[in-house]
């Protein structure tokens, strides 16, 4: 006789299935939105405090059977086919689907509270993250051990008590990161984050993000409206309309059957003006980014590392697409378990990568014409200042030698003292000098700090220059050759006949400061792939020719070496990868105090008036660098 095999699924798959699950607060918090908003809730409030985050809803809530057929079935599918894919009564497109997004509770805490009720009467449940007995009973909640805040009739609360992740330090924190999950106005469905007693609406990122814009592409009609934050009196603005893109594919359906699907992208996608202000935040999401929607909700938070041709530019890019295909009912789920991915095989994916990457890099090409024209518009507006200051300087020159004849005619015809002739012209003439401005005409022309640094250095070179820009320096007074932004570009063809003005024929007493960025890229010891930065060597060589004041920012424990000036210690970078494989720049505490004072001094022997030390240390850890200890 045969014996029959059954599969078992042992307790402990509910610990394991929902360890690492999520990553990130935000997309748990997102999962059980998206769980109210498919049970036709209108409000959301997250309660976050520092020993509890809290979930409330006004959605149907759960009766008893609904609870245990549906709910506490880990894995079932919310939606097969057409029929199921939209809500009870607002009819609209479920975001969930997997059946799994209930565990993102127990991926920040070792259990949590649920509590769910239909006209007046609740059921309290506490669901833990391992079921330690093996009746997998779970422990049914007294009216006594639970408090709701805001539901009374209906709805569904998820309370996780002692969550395992870091509370967010600022209100807006919660608000700007969440804004970038639900970026749109949901009809009938809002969302309020109450932090720590105070309690605030979720507003839409996208608005937000458009008016910082350099280049704009609506695509499709949906989202044209965004237009109007643009400034209009931006004549740089690059401003482009595409339509919709829809391709029809052949695919195998849920059935195993082959069926035809539009695969449909809609959206915006632009790039900044300029990348200074942009938040690169560990612990927050990035203000760069191109992310992928379906059905209101994220489905990868961004495109960029996969389809981006271009790495320079891809840092001003941001965008939000929409292919709602992504989610069609009939077809296999290929969204990843954790809702931030999607199976790369699926032929849907596939047609999409290859649009994205053709929208991607004509949204380049507009940002390359959009600098050029911003440059040109800026040179010309520089010029035209130039032309102004001359003429004015012309009149007064005029007035001032008008004005010099006659005092020298009169003291020569009408003597009143011993004085000679050369004593009155020379009198005359130290008189002209502070008049016509000379020499605050010869410093205002100049560069004042260059940031000396190689291509593949540019992480440190950046945190330099937005320091820099934070403590007030302008663009116009830097030289950082591979810098985000026109105006510190070199302005000349010739690079070292600009650079033998800024370093030797510079008439004017102004002070130069250079910062080199020094690492194993300006002179590369590998036997068996040398190079060298010839353009780094020059300027450390003309710096130490003229005795140009100078520090050193050096990078992953490479010795800098005279003649650059290694008396004053330099700051010493060293980049750390982190588990996604992406790189951080690291200091250590005192070194991001050097790193501070020496931006500091720089901007004060300058001629600017910095920040404080304490401002630019919270700048530098908030946006930058994490502080390790040796």
């Amino acid at each position: 006789m045969e014996r029959d095999y059954t599969l078992k699924v042992s307790p402990r798959m509910l610990e394991l299935l929902s360890k690492d699950l999520y990553t990130n607060m935000y997309f748990v918090l997102a999962e059980l939105i998206a769980n109210a908003y498919d049970a036709d809730a209108e409000n959301v409030y997250i309660f976050i405090d520092d020993n509890e985050i809290r979930v409330e809803d006004d959605g149907d809530g759960m009766s008893g059977d609904i609870l245990d057929e549906k709910y506490l079935l880990v894995g079932g599918e919310s939606r097969t086919c057409e029929d199921d894919a939209k809500t009870v009564q607002k009819k609209r497109l479920k975001m969930g689907r997997k059946g799994i997004g209930k565990l993102a509770a127990l991926s920040i805490s070792d259990g949590f509270k649920l509590i769910t009720v239909q006209e007046s009467k609740p059921i309290g449940l506490f669901i833990p993250h391992r079921i330690e007995h093996d009746d997998e009973k779970l422990k049914v909640l007294s009216s006594k051990e639970y408090e709701l805040k805001k539901i009374t009739n209906k709805g569904t609360a998820i309370i996780m008590e002692n969550p395992k992740v870091t509370i967010p330090k600022l209100h807006e924190t919660v608000l700007n990161n969440l804004a970038k999950i639900f970026p749109n106005n949901i009809a009938d469905f809002n969302i309020y984050v109450i932090y720590k007693g105070n309690s605030k609406k979720l507003v839409p990122d996208e608005k937000k993000v458009i008016n910082r814009l350099g280049t704009f592409m609506s695509i499709g009609n949906e989202k044209r409206y965004l237009e109007e934050e643009l400034s209009k009196e931006d004549k740089s603005l690059q401003i482009l309309q595409r339509d919709a893109i829809t391709q029809t594919i052949e695919m195998l359906n849920s059935k195993n059957e082959l069926q035809s699907l539009d695969v449909r992208i809609y959206g915006w996608i632009g790039t900044y003006k300029t990348s200074r202000g942009m938040k690169k935040e560990i612990n927050e999401f990035s203000d760069n980014y191109l992310a992928i929607f379906a059905h209101n909700k994220m489905g990868l938070r961004n495109v960029l590392p996969i389809v981006s041709r271009n790495r320079v530019y891809e840092n001003y890019i941001v965008g939000n697409l929409y292919i709602d295909a992504f989610e069609a009912p009939d077809f296999p789920d290929m969204a990843g378990t954790n809702r931030q991915g999607y199976n790369e095989n699926d032929l849907r994916w596939k047609t999409a990568l290859e649009y994205i990457r053709n929208i991607v890099d004509e949204i380049v090409k507009s940002h390359t014409q959009f600098a050029t024209m911003e440059k040109s518009l800026k040179e010309a507006e520089k010029e035209s200042k130039k032309e102004a200051a001359e003429k004015k300087l012309k009149e007064k020159l005029d007035s001032t030698t008008k004005n010099i004849v006659q005092n020298l005619v009169q003291k020569i015809q009408e003597p009143n003292s011993g004085d000679t002739i050369e004593k009155y012209v020379s009198d005359e003439l130290e008189t002209i000098k502070p008049l016509l401005g000379f020499k605050a005409t010869v410093d205002a022309n100049k560069k004042k700090i260059m940031i000396s640094q190689t291509l593949n250095d540019m992480p440190v070179s950046n945190v330099i220059y937005q320091s820099l820009l934070f403590n007030g320096v302008p663009k116009e007074d830097i030289i950082y050759s591979n810098g985000p932004d026109p105006e510190t570009n070199l302005p000349e063809k010739d690079i070292y006949g600009y650079l033998q003005k800024f370093f030797v024929q510079s008439a004017s007493s102004e002070m130069i400061y250079v910062l080199f960025v020094t690492s194993k890229n300006v002179v590369n010891v590998d036997p068996n792939c040398p190079s060298v930065s010839w353009g780094e060597l020059m300027e450390i060589g003309a710096a130490w020719v003229t005795r140009k004041d100078h520090w050193v920012f050096n990078v992953d424990g490479f010795k800098p070496e005279p003649p650059l000036n290694i008396s004053n210690k330099w700051v010493d970078f060293y980049t750390i990868a982190t588990e996604d494989g992406t790189k951080i720049l690291s200091l250590t505490e005192a070194m991001a105090n050097s790193f501070c004072n020496k931006i500091l001094e720089t901007c004060q022997v300058c001629g600017y008036t910095p920040k404080t030390f304490e401002e630019n240390k919270k700048n530098l850890i908030d946006n930058y660098i994490t502080i390790h200890n040796i």
